[in-house]
């Protein structure tokens, strides 16, 4: 227990009285006493993104019936086709928390939102700890390819484009893919985007359906083209 220094204090009443005077016991102050740290060990956190059994994924993604949503559009456009990557997060129930597509050249928004619903309406595997981030690549073969348009050829509808489907990016950063497929009168026969991160899904009907407003330069079948949109 840490005790104060003692404190004498004499009181003089003149030299004849100082003989006589007693001297005062020393005043003793207490100090209140520090509270004692206790060691409770070390902090334990559960780190937000966890690990996936990627075996467990991979079956999981080769479940869904991406089929179903392709083929009722392949049958009115024999040219779809293209590159799809499927983004999610999945939550410790198994559940997807968001999902997106981070990349798309199928040029559909019917046939890429009939996807992200399957992904969203799966059961997954849970994550190993925290919540798990997955991704898969798909690639759609189309029945009959389309001819590929230049960009260098077609930069002023694609300057309209950029500017009509820019409005509807809402302050959202990050680069966006359009992909469109083009009538021989250079109108718009279907259109897709995929966005930067969950967010840009917000948007995305927006951006397609500014996209399906432009006219580009036509040629003599059906014809396909992909730019960015920043």
């Amino acid at each position: 227990m840490n005790r104060a220094i003692p404190i004498f204090s004499l009181a003089l009443a003149g030299a004849a009285c100082q003989a006589s005077t007693p001297t005062p016991e020393p005043v003793v102050v207490d100090q209140a006493p520090e509270p004692e740290k206790i060691d409770r060990g070390p902090t334990s956190m559960e780190s937000e993104i966890g690990g996936l059994d990627e075996y467990a994924i991979d079956k999981a993604f080769a479940s869904l019936d991406i089929t179903h949503c392709i083929e009722p559009r392949a049958a009115e456009l024999d040219q779809l086709g293209g590159e799809l990557n499927i983004k999610l997060r999945i939550d410790r129930r198994g559940n997807a928390r968001w999902a997106y597509l981070s990349r798309s050249t199928l040029g559909d928004r019917e046939a890429e939102k009939c996807v992200l619903d399957l992904a969203r309406a799966k059961s997954w595997p849970k994550p190993l700890s925290g919540e798990g981030l997955a991704e898969k690549e798909v690639t759609i073969d189309p029945r009959a390819e389309p001819v590929a348009l230049d960009e260098r050829n077609d930069r002023r509808p694609i300057a309209e484009a950029r500017t009509e489907a820019g409005k509807c990016k809402k302050g959202i950063d990050g680069s966006f893919l359009a992909t469109v497929y083009v009538e021989p009168d250079g109108t718009v026969a279907t259109a897709g985007v995929s966005v930067p991160s969950e967010k840009g899904e917000d948007v995305a009907d927006c951006m397609v359906e500014a996209l399906r407003r432009v006219h580009f330069r036509g040629t003599e079948t059906l014809a396909k083209l992909s730019f960015e949109i920043r």
